[in-house]
């Protein structure tokens, strides 16, 4: 039987229904006064790496998660019993229905970020923060969760489109309930959007896999509301200074069009010509003045969740063929000077030592990658518009028979 956490079990565990009907002050208390949250609260220091500038924040208390990732493969896993399908899960901030089951947002059990008692006067550019004794900055904020369905193995690519739609949809109203937030305990990041101030950064991901990083295999994606901007933002946001458009713009531009996956309308799918991994993927929004899921418009996001559902299912379906379990990292780039996109990222290949100094040996060609991800995407459509065709001929087969006996009737 296949395992599933009830609406009624997740109405009584729920703070609100509707995110955006929580009162800032509401949700920050929520957070800022759970015992389970507290108990696993991060340190609230960032450090800085001075030779790229990559981010390191600390949580000692993360290491007592409970790992569920014991086995090689989901199929082992799935067979166990479930944390958040039994309601081991924090409160709920959000519920969606979907077609089948549910789509919720959880607080995180094991929080990267957490409400500090004391926010520091700090500059909002952290790359000039003064810190002579290396001391650290503050880091501060929430994490949060959404399960992408109540249903145990179901997940992005298996999901009708309409409630990939929904996940999307609930992912941008956080966001843009986050973002522009009316109270002081976010620092503000001196942009507006919408001619509205934005307060902090929101990043979303999603590990698939333990060796990915995924703790847990019921599928969910983590929201993080930082004060502090992630290194691969920033790089989005330096890119744009330097080159005067935003990266989404510039790969539309000038990846070669014969690494060009599929073109949905709104977004394309494209091999990077820099591609590091086997598989590795962007999923590009073509208007890159849009710079966040909530100014979408839900044609839009539903382009937006057929690419990355289709992305996922070829990277699911073509990391099985090649014998490996699949593992992947999906990153929804957002924020100051980005235009919109997803990456995805594979482990196809190991880490080494020289991918360690930034030097990637890549194991595959990205043109011979794009071309099976183009068949696999190709013959997924093709099944998709055989069956519409046959219901489609079904249907007006019912129409004949209807017309042909109503005929008999009146004679």
């Amino acid at each position: 039987m296949t395992q599933a956490f009830s609406l009624d079990l997740a109405r009584k565990m729920a703070v609100g229904e509707d995110i955006t009907q929580l009162q800032f002050d509401q949700l920050l208390q929520h957070i800022s006064n759970d015992p389970l949250l507290k108990q696993f609260a991060p340190d609230g220091i960032c450090q800085i790496d001075p030779r790229n500038g990559n981010l390191v924040v600390y949580n000692s208390s993360r290491a007592k998660r409970p790992q569920t990732h014991t086995q090689a493969t989901h199929t082992i896993e799935a067979a166990k019993p479930c944390p958040i399908c039994e309601g081991a899960s924090a409160d709920i901030l959000d519920i969606a229905e979907q077609s089948e089951g549910f789509t919720f947002i959880s607080k995180n059990l094991y929080p990267i970020f957490h409400p500090i008692e004391y926010v520091p006067q700090e500059l909002p550019d952290y790359f000039q923060h003064q810190d002579p004794y290396h001391l650290g900055r503050a880091s501060y904020g929430f994490h949060l969760l959404q399960w992408t369905s109540s249903i145990h193995d179901r997940d992005w690519y298996n999901i009708p489109l309409n409630d990939a739609t929904i996940c999307l949809q609930r992912l941008a109203a956080v966001e843009s309930t986050l973002l522009h937030q009316p109270t002081d305990f976010m620092a503000q990041s001196g942009k507006q959007v919408e001619d509205r101030q934005v307060s902090g950064y929101v990043s979303i991901i999603k590990n698939y896999g333990a060796s990915a990083g995924a703790s847990l295999v019921h599928g969910h994606q983590q929201i993080a509301y930082s004060n502090i901007l992630p290194q691969h933002f920033f790089n989005n946001l330096c890119f744009r200074k330097r080159h005067e458009r935003a990266f989404s713009q510039y790969m539309i531009e000038e990846n070669p069009a014969e690494l060009l996956v599929k073109d949905y309308g709104a977004v394309q799918l494209m091999v990077p010509y820099f591609m590091k991994r086997p598989l590795d993927m962007l999923l590009i929004f073509k208007e890159s003045h849009k710079r966040y899921l909530h100014q979408l418009t839900t044609y839009e996001l539903t382009q937006l969740a057929q690419g990355i559902q289709q992305a996922i299912r070829a990277i699911v379906g073509l990391m099985t063929q090649m014998g490996m379990t699949p593992a992947y990292n999906m990153i929804i780039n957002n924020g100051p000077g980005c235009g919109l996109y997803v990456e995805f990222l594979t482990k196809t290949q190991m880490m080494g030592g020289y991918e360690q100094i930034g030097l990637y040996v890549c194991q595959a060609n990205p043109y011979h990658n794009a071309n099976s991800i183009r068949q696999w995407i190709a013959a997924e459509d093709n099944v998709e518009n055989r069956a519409e065709e046959g219901a489609d001929a079904g249907a007006e087969d019912g129409a004949e028979d209807c017309v042909e006996t109503d005929t008999q009737a009146r004679n």
